[in-house]
């Protein structure tokens, strides 16, 4: 008896090329979530260190987006 003709060839063929898709698409997440974590842990140092220079203008600029947040609330 061939192997060609064993009926659960194929299926095996599927199942390795949809293992195979899996861990590609499992790989590229895991790139992606490090890249935005590497980029998420970037913006948080810049904000924090322009928070510790500049604390009297990041007072003013959480105040300008508070007023302009209250002011699209208060329309709706």
């Amino acid at each position: 008896m061939s192997t060609t003709s064993d009926p659960a060839h194929p299926a095996d063929a599927l199942k390795a090329q949809a293992s195979e898709a899996v861990r590609k698409v499992s790989e590229s997440l895991n790139d992606q979530a490090n890249h935005l974590r590497d980029t998420a842990a970037s913006a948080r140092y810049n904000t924090q260190d322009f928070i510790e220079n500049n604390p009297w203008q990041s007072v003013a600029i959480a105040a300008g987006i508070g007023f302009l947040v209250g002011i699209i609330v208060a329309r709706r």
